[in-house]
């Protein structure tokens, strides 16, 4: 087993809304991956989960 083997078997165990979190921090690394301010990426993450929890 390889390591992307492994990251898509613990994709795939996720709940359908750890899966939309998960893709949305993804998402979110990859926008403020250059910024030179990376602690806004933080209220970003927690910004994510709650309106996952609405």
């Amino acid at each position: 087993m390889n390591a992307q083997e492994t990251a898509k078997e613990i994709l795939n165990s996720l709940s359908p809304e750890a899966r939309i979190l998960a893709k949305r921090v993804l998402e979110l690394e990859r926008e403020f991956l250059h910024v030179k301010n990376p602690t806004l990426l933080t209220p970003k993450i927690i910004e994510a989960v709650k309106e996952l929890a609405k």
